[in-house]
């Protein structure tokens, strides 16, 4: 049989229009509302009103729990509007140029901001933190802590999540049309858009001329929040915007006047002292996820059968030297006053790195130095971390809780035992030990609709979620102040000499938008001294044995100053009566002047009074504090 070739006919129509007219492939293609995919004008036209759609769903999370209002106000500032909105429409412009695809460069750049618009909702709904680009290293982190908060997705995310893909669907469908004929064109159109992308970032949010005045000026949105929370200032200016300032504290800068060779003469003329061989005392020191005494500002009105869950901790300060710590967190961000804490330092930077600590210094000094931590070695990346800190070895869930609670994140009444034994364990080996712990129990979110730990406070005095919330936190809080106690009665038993330094990381969670707070009355006006203390403020004690008092001839009975976590270290030598380290000794002076509290909010406790200046008699203090602070974690080479 004859075989007969197939013929096929080609169109010679012209291929293109130009940039903004209909784009012809040589192929037909069915008639109706899939005619306009052929269409440039169209397609940008898409892009555009996508990126907004995405910018403005970005704007509805940014408030978080704080409500429509703030969403609202944001339509009062234009200069918020467009600096929230433009960057997602310049940045899947460009991927447009880039890609080809209308719909691929929604689905990449509108996807990344979608993502991150969720995650700093969530983060501040439930944290009262807010994300900002030094904490994409926790992605992975957030991800695994997304699963507590499913059931409190709001309609706000489900609008974000819906538009997004949405604009995904109808580019994909509908609008279709390749961003331009040839190459050249194309590379002139991402150069374009890149170009104006980058030049607004640098112009408006990361240190070009008009930063500042964006920053403090035109995005000013001041009606609803306190200027004294960082947070609220954060989000009064939406998300991507402060996103996108945040940008330059993700690495971190020198401070202002700094000079290597200021430094490494400070340094020159503070040597580090060796600690006594007689004084070289054990030290534990434990801080308490979520811990502070509600009773210093509320009156909390408890059932008359019951003792204040407060109690054992009360009978421990009685026979200790306490004080208020002054963090720079809220409910969330342990690891500022953790890391403050064994550092040193007001400012610590990012931690990618070996830098300095006392957990190191104390290991030039023969100790051996450990600690635990209960939950998961992820968790804040103390795995790592704790390394670079300088500890010997540091015990996790993943390394040794889970053999004991069989997988299960460790209580107080397994964690405090436990830290008792390892000391024992270390000090067979005839060297003193720095024992450094971060409690899990009592952090929040506290449960609703059921008590984990019987009824402290009455039903009906409160709302029901107040009830249970006040209920289950305080019920942890009892619980800590009982394993403390026992703690320190087998400490008190030990011929070896021992201290104890015990503190609160932050202010518990209690409630959306604080609500359990505002139930009790209790004064959160930042800007005065009173209601910044009150949000900011927990306890710290310190405690010895007889052995250790002798040792050192101190009682460690008494008031101590308020403190940031980044002093209570320097203090505690300062009481021990060791000259101790470099930073201890710059510090020093600093807190014999009065200057006891430094906040990274940029507010000062200088004797008593609240102040967002440094008295003139402290510069040339503070300028040795922060520049040898900065050498010691930037500049010293450690081998771990």
């Amino acid at each position: 049989m004859k075989k007969y070739r197939k013929v096929r006919f080609v169109s010679f129509r012209p291929r293109g229009r130009g940039f903004m007219g209909a784009r012809y492939t040589g192929r037909r293609r069915s008639g109706g509302v899939f005619r306009l995919w052929r269409f440039r004008w169209l397609t940008l036209l898409g892009l555009v009103l996508s990126g907004l759609a995405i910018g403005l769903c970005s704007l509805r999370l940014a408030p978080g729990s704080y409500g429509a209002d703030m969403f609202q106000s944001y339509f009062d500032h234009p200069a918020i509007l467009w600096l929230n909105l433009t960057p997602p429409v310049l940045l899947i412009l460009f991927l447009w140029f880039v890609l080809g695809r209308a719909w691929l460069s929604v689905a990449l750049g509108g996807g990344v901001i979608t993502v991150l618009s969720v995650a700093d909702h969530f983060k501040i709904m439930f944290r009262d933190d807010p994300l900002t680009a030094a904490d994409l290293g926790l992605a992975a982190e957030g991800l695994n802590m997304a699963n507590s908060y499913i059931s409190a997705i709001g309609a706000e995310v489900f609008l974000a999540v819906g538009a997004f893909a949405l604009s995904v669907l109808i580019l994909a469908v509908i609008c279709r049309a390749n961003p331009a004929r040839t190459w050249k064109g194309r590379t002139a159109g991402g150069l374009i858009t890149l170009g104006l992308l980058v030049g607004m970032v640098w112009l408006f949010c990361t240190g070009g001329p008009m930063t500042k005045t964006a920053w403090n000026q035109w995005t000013q949105n001041e009606d609803n929040i306190n200027q004294w929370s960082a947070t609220q200032v954060y989000l009064s200016k939406g998300f991507v915007y402060p996103f996108l300032h945040s940008l330059p504290d993700a690495v971190e800068g020198k401070p202002e006047g700094y000079k290597d060779a200021d430094a490494q003469a400070v340094l020159e003329a503070h040597p580090d002292a060796d600690i006594p061989e007689n004084q070289k005392v054990n030290v534990v020191s434990i801080m308490l996820e979520g811990f502070n005494d509600l009773t210093q500002f509320a009156d909390i009105e408890l059932r008359e059968d019951k003792k204040s869950p407060y109690k054992p901790w009360n009978d421990l300060e009685k026979i200790s030297y306490s004080g208020r710590l002054i963090t720079n967190i809220f409910a969330a961000g342990t690891v500022d006053t953790e890391r403050g804490h064994v550092t040193g330092m007001t400012d610590f930077g990012n931690l990618r790195h070996d830098i300095w600590s006392y957990a190191r210094y104390f290991g030039d000094q023969g100790y051996i130095t450990d600690g635990s931590h209960p939950s998961n070695d992820w968790f804040y990346n103390r795995k790592n971390i704790n390394r670079y800190l300088g500890f010997d070895n540091y015990y996790f869930l993943e390394n040794h809780y889970a053999d004991i609670t069989d997988g299960e994140i460790a209580k107080d009444d397994v964690l405090m035992p436990e830290i008792y034994d390892l000391l024992l364990e270390d000090m067979e080996q005839g060297k003193p030990v720095f024992s450094f712990n971060v409690t899990y129990q009592n952090h929040g979110p506290y449960p609703i609709g059921w008590l984990r730990y019987g009824e402290f406070v009455p039903k009906g005095v409160y709302s029901d979620d107040s009830y249970y919330i006040l209920n289950n936190y305080l019920g942890g809080i009892e619980k800590t102040g009982q394993q403390l106690v026992k703690l320190k009665k087998k400490l008190e038993k030990l011929d070896e000499p021992v201290v104890l330094m015990v503190y609160g990381d932050h202010n518990p969670w209690l409630g959306d938008g604080n609500s359990v707070y505002e139930e009790l009355g209790v004064n959160f006006d930042l800007d005065t001294k009173e209601g910044f203390e009150n949000y900011y403020g927990t306890r710290y004690l310190i405690w010895a044995n007889d052995a250790a008092k002798e040792a050192l001839g101190f009682d460690f009975v008494g008031e101590g100053p308020d403190l940031s976590p980044a002093f209570l270290m320097a203090h505690f030598f300062d009481l021990c009566g060791w000259e101790g380290p470099a930073l201890t000794q710059v510090t020093k002076p600093l807190l014999d002047s009065g200057l006891t509290v430094a906040s990274s909010h940029g507010v000062y406790l200088y004797n008593d009074r609240m102040s967002d200046t440094l008295p003139e008699s402290l510069t040339d203090e503070w300028q040795d504090y922060v520049n040898l602070s900065y050498y010691l974690r930037n500049r010293v080479k450690f081998n771990n």
